[in-house]
């Protein structure tokens, strides 16, 4: 079975990585297909069903909304990096902290339903 928080938690960290470093290193190597601007609609696409679906199997468990709002902040976030016309330096502005949150909805999903599961363990084993 997927993990949905890990898929996620990669994926948004090398969403994160791709938008720090990619800057940098563009003035050194040759890294054009990773300067297209398709990568973020790419990374977009990827991240989506990790959020959806992390989201869902959390609530299932843990009936907690705060992973699900993280998630949908930083999906919002890294949408408006992949699909709006927003200069460079915005990009940036929007991709990192969409990255944080993601990563951020992620961790608390994945303890939150490690929380839940040692809980509704204990509870089946008095």
């Amino acid at each position: 079975m997927i993990n949905w928080d890990k898929l996620g938690n990669a994926l948004s960290f090398l969403c994160l990585i791709h938008c720090i470093m990619l800057p940098w290193l563009a003035v050194t190597l040759p890294l054009s297909i990773f300067l297209d601007e398709r990568v973020h609609v790419w990374l977009f696409i990827a991240l989506l069903p990790a959020a959806i679906f992390g989201a869902w199997s959390g609530w299932r468990h843990h009936h907690d909304l705060k992973p699900s709002i993280l998630l949908a902040g930083g999906l919002v976030l890294v949408g408006i990096a992949a699909f709006l016309p927003v200069s460079e330096a915005t990009e940036i502005a929007v991709t990192i902290p969409g990255s944080l949150l993601l990563i951020a909805g992620h961790s608390l999903n994945r303890r939150l339903k490690t929380l839940s599961h040692m809980l509704a363990s204990q509870a089946a084993n008095p």
